[in-house]
């Protein structure tokens, strides 16, 4: 029975081929769409550490940091805080009632201080990273690890 409708059938068949082996065309917009490109990653090719790369740190000598550093308190510019650094590596906050210096240390030219907040709901320690750019025996300035690019604070020496 199916040898007669064969030759009925053949016709579709060679149609479904016919169709399944055409493929559609490419939209105009797609034929050029870089996007479509394949292009191995290479952006790990040569990469250093770029901590190691720096080379322009500052030679700080600590014997320096000793001592009382102060700045402006923000819209009181009569009003000074800040905080001491000692010889022992403890630290005092100057005019910071509920920030509480505690110790410090320096290494190259990164200076780390170890604080709580006092009479606050959260009083965790906290140990605030900056990068020493300038140092003298009359000013000190810091960039905040956490800061915007271009920001330092500005302290004076206070004796």
């Amino acid at each position: 029975m199916l040898i007669k409708q064969l030759p009925s059938l053949l016709p579709l068949l060679l149609l479904l081929v016919a169709c399944k082996s055409k493929k559609a065309p490419v939209p105009e917009e797609a034929a050029h769409d870089s996007s479509l490109i394949v292009v191995t990653d290479s952006s790990n090719a040569g990469v250093t550490d770029s901590i190691a790369a720096v080379t322009d740190t500052l030679r700080v000598d600590t014997a320096k940091l000793i001592g009382k550093w102060i700045q402006p308190v923000a819209g009181l510019d009569k009003e000074m805080q800040g905080f001491q650094l000692r010889r022992n590596g403890t630290a005092k906050s100057i005019n910071m009632y509920t920030l509480v210096y505690e110790k410090w240390v320096l290494n190259n030219d990164t200076l780390f201080l170890w604080s709580h907040s006092e009479g606050v709901k959260d009083t965790a320690a906290v140990v605030d990273t900056t990068i020493i750019r300038e140092l003298s025996d009359t000013s000190l300035v810091l960039f905040p690890l956490k800061a915007a690019e271009g920001y330092t604070d500005r302290y004076r020496r206070s004796r």
